[in-house]
């Protein structure tokens, strides 16, 4: 349920099998654990506390299987898990080749909110991530921003998303049965991440004066005045479904060190569906949205504006900004393109330590 885990780790397991690799996972946050690290430490800090103690003896107690398995095993694949100095020391006797993997900017912070749990966490991973990163030959990162800071200590690759196309539909922008259906602006992710959808908020008023329109908010809760809002909670195995019901994707964020990093995985889901797309042009984003063919970039309110505008009115613009951005998703953020990537860069490692 982890989506970094999933995507970065574990959907890749049957092609390397496939090919004569053998694997073997420890998970150090079970499922039923991934809503313990959304406790509000404002609000509920005794049950975050707990909830770090807890992780703390898991992430000691599989952090030592790790050691004993870089024995037994050719490669040890770290995804975005900083181990204690303990276990980093125990590392550095192990001969088999490290390959660390982290999606976000964890060498900086999501959320400062200046409680000073929050504080310890943001010096762990200042101090923790090069440490982490000095143990490995290779990085695997989402973007130039990660690479830029990764490539200090060890060789890099990047792999933004990868995103398995199978099971989003393929659908054309304008679904709409009859002149009144609304036009569906499309919105994923958490409640940690939904209050970007602020930054576009008026935005999505100005616009509903001039155009029926319904805004699906998956994942999270939302509400905006003068706008219809739909939300959803977010099931792995309904959201290619639910984004398949829209018409356009959003992904407004603002420009900060930890939004830099990301790795622009709602663009991809978007793309994936046919959707056309209107983002920030912040760090991946640029990157993956080409600006006026699988969507638009826009910088400021008046451009969100002048692109949602074209948008909703122009059903055909929709289709066709859709399918080049399903063929671009194929082409170079798919899961079947990017998996021999991570499959070369794992037998040349093997090579070289053996």
């Amino acid at each position: 349920m982890a989506a970094s885990s999933r995507t970065r780790v574990l959907q890749y397991l049957p092609y390397l099998q496939q090919q004569g690799l053998g694997t073997h996972v420890i998970t150090i946050l079970p499922d039923g654990a991934i809503a313990g690290s959304q406790i509000d430490v404002r609000r509920q800090p005794l049950r975050k506390i707990c909830y770090y103690l807890w992780a703390a003896w898991r992430t000691w107690s599989c952090g030592l299987r790790v050691c004993w398995g870089g024995f037994r095993h050719d490669i040890l694949f770290i995804q975005k898990v900083i181990l204690p100095s303990p276990l980093r020391w125990l590392l550095r006797w192990i001969s088999a080749p490290i390959v660390y993997d982290f999606d976000d900017a964890i060498f900086t912070t999501e959320i400062r909110s200046g409680h000073w749990l929050a504080r310890l966490k943001e010096a762990r991973n200042a101090r923790g991530l090069p440490a982490m990163l000095s143990l490995a030959r290779l990085a695997v990162v989402e973007n130039d921003y990660t690479a830029d800071f990764a490539k200090a200590h060890c060789d890099v690759l990047k792999i933004t998303g990868p995103i398995d196309t199978s099971p989003y539909t393929h659908v054309e922008p304008g679904v709409a049965e009859t002149v009144d259906s609304p036009v569906v602006l499309g919105w994923i992710g958490s409640g940690s991440t939904v209050a970007y959808l602020e930054l576009i908020g008026p935005i999505l008023q100005q616009l509903a004066q001039h155009h029926r329109l319904q805004l699906l908010v998956v994942g999270a809760t939302y509400e905006l005045s003068g706008v219809e809002v739909k939300c959803k909670p977010w099931a792995l195995d309904e959201e290619a479904a639910d984004l398949a019901t829209c018409d356009i994707g959003l992904m407004p964020v603002p420009d900060d060190p930890w939004t830099r990093g990301k790795g622009g995985y709602k663009l991809l889901q978007y793309m994936a569906c046919g959707l056309p797309v209107v983002a920030h042009p912040v760090g991946i984003n640029a990157q993956i949205v080409e600006d006026g063919s699988s969507g638009f970039l826009a910088a400021d309110s008046d451009t969100w504006v002048k692109c949602l505008t074209q948008l909703c009115g122009d059903a055909d613009l929709r289709r066709k900004m859709g399918e080049r951005g399903r063929a671009r998703v194929e082409s170079d953020y798919s899961l079947i393109s990017q998996q021999p990537r991570l499959l070369t860069a794992l037998k040349a490692l093997k090579a070289t330590s053996s």
